[in-house]
């Protein structure tokens, strides 16, 4: 299968990470954030927008005015906060330092407590919470311990209870669940045993001797007075605010000594996480939130597209929604092709990815899943047809870079590629009780992010049956193919 390609000339600008993208004009919007003098700000602006860009500009402005000055900037992920790395070394080596929250964690709790730090692995918190669910079910028959299904949602509920900060049952029973994103509902009742079982998993924990990554906010706000002015910033700026956890927050806000900048979307929300930023500790009304609507990343057909999907999402109706503001610059309309089978459905992207290699040598082409083994299916594929490929996976990679890239919905986030293909949008076979509107609330977002992480041209791809989001989405955006 052959797909005659449509690409548009001239280069689009976002947030690319390179000190060409903090070089050029910004906007009247972006420049006023640059300029901002207040002590704290948030930042509200949609996929593309250039926050991390307009943060960048704003550490180089701040870093010619005060050279002493000490800048920590927090990034998504380990791919973001590798390559910010390198920009930090151009725009000030000895000012400006750039980590991912555990990164930053890591160093400062075990400075606080002078041992060395022995980490859960994904086994361990299993083994962990298996423990804790045999204790509670010697007395209880609650469903969330005599059924095996409930074991991700409870540890995703420990996280929670971690991340909001809760250090007893009356807190967690009288904590409001709304922007939980649960898949499961939870009673009042419920609570109680919830809370049982993750004291439970604590006193396991405990037995192991190790701690969880999200202990690391929860023991260094208990010891916040030990933390050392060398884990401290005069400036704390934070990309992707959304997805950090209620306390990793606050503990960001305490070591930012004068200033502190937060840009986030909740449109772009992937994890359960819940905090309003009054709960963080700091005053955004008035001129301290500025909101950037326009997307200089992606065409506007692509945005036409991913508006479509989020208009189904309970987002926007919250008050921090960003509404977008659809781009003048224009390029093809998005592809969708039903296929018969999961083999055709990846022999056209072999071909695809073929044609966009020959033609357009320079260009970045994201191929985008859900889940890691569909990845790692077409891995096999490419190795056979021998076409030179990079994982896009924590340190792994380099997402700026020509060429092929492979990741999923999750890494990808905060990146873009000039073209991205996302496969195997189908419907899985799940729990109705683990899959109501809060889970597929997450699953749209999720697609959200992956299709506002193509500039130029997409690609989407499902066989058998397709996603109820891929239903979602306004037919007359894209031009529907069978294979």
């Amino acid at each position: 299968m052959q797909t005659t390609i449509m690409m548009t000339t001239g280069e689009i600008g976002g947030e690319v990470m390179s000190l060409a993208a903090i070089e050029h004009r910004l906007t009247d919007k972006q420049e006023e954030i640059v300029n901002y003098d207040g002590d704290e700000l948030l930042v509200k602006g949609i996929a593309g927008s250039g926050k991390t860009t307009v943060l960048l500009k704003k550490a180089r402005k701040v870093i010619e005015k005060n050279p002493s000055i000490r800048i920590g900037l927090f990034t998504y992920n380990k791919t973001l906060s590798q390559y910010s790395k390198k920009i930090a070394e151009q725009i000030g080596p000895d000012n400006l330092f750039v980590y991912t929250f555990h990164s930053w964690a890591y160093g400062a709790l075990r400075d606080v407590t002078r041992t060395r730090l022995n980490v859960t692995t994904t086994r361990d918190q299993k083994d962990c919470l298996k423990r804790a669910v045999e204790i509670i079910r010697k007395d209880s028959k609650h469903r969330f311990v005599t059924e095996e299904k409930f074991r991700e949602f409870l540890s995703d509920e420990i996280s929670w209870i971690k991340g909001k900060g809760i250090k007893n049952l009356l807190e967690y029973q009288n904590v409001s669940r709304i922007g939980r994103g649960s898949s499961v509902r939870v009673t009042k009742p419920d609570r109680k045993i919830i809370f049982r079982i993750f004291e439970e998993y604590e006193r396991a924990k405990k037995n192991i001797r190790k701690i969880d990554y999200d202990d690391f906010a929860v023991m260094l706000l208990e010891n916040k007075t030990k933390i050392k002015d060398s884990f401290k910033f005069d400036q704390v700026m934070i990309d992707e605010g959304q997805d950090l956890q209620q306390i990793q927050l606050r503990l960001l806000r305490y070591i930012a000594k004068e200033k502190f900048i937060v840009a986030a979307d909740k449109g772009q929300k992937i994890y359960k996480t819940s905090f309003s930023w009054k709960d963080i500790g700091i005053n955004i009304l008035g001129g301290r939130t500025k909101i950037l609507q326009n997307s200089f990343r992606s065409t506007k057909q692509i945005i036409q597209m991913a508006h479509s999907l989020q208009m189904n999402d309970s987002i926007i109706k919250d008050e921090e929604y960003v509404a977008p503001v659809l781009p003048e610059y224009t390029g093809p309309v998005p592809d969708v092709f039903e296929c018969d089978s999961k083999e055709k459905q990846d022999a056209a992207i072999i071909s695809t990815i073929k044609q966009l290699l020959e033609e357009n040598p320079d260009k970045t082409i994201g191929i985008l899943s859900r889940e890691w083994r569909s990845i790692n299916r077409l891995y096999y594929s490419f190795q056979a047809e021998s076409i030179p490929y990079e994982f896009i996976k924590k340190d792994q990679g380099d997402a700026h870079t020509p060429g092929v890239k492979l990741t999923t919905f999750h890494s990808a986030k905060g990146l873009e590629f000039d073209y991205v293909i996302i496969l195997d949008l189908v419907d899985e076979s799940i729990d109705e009780e683990l899959q109501d509107e809060e889970y597929l609330e997450v699953e749209r977002r999720l697609l959200y992010v992956s299709i506002t992480r193509a500039k130029t041209y997409l690609q989407l791809y499902y066989y058998d049956q397709p996603s109820s989001l891929l239903k979602e989405i306004d037919s007359k955006y894209y031009k529907k193919h069978k294979i």
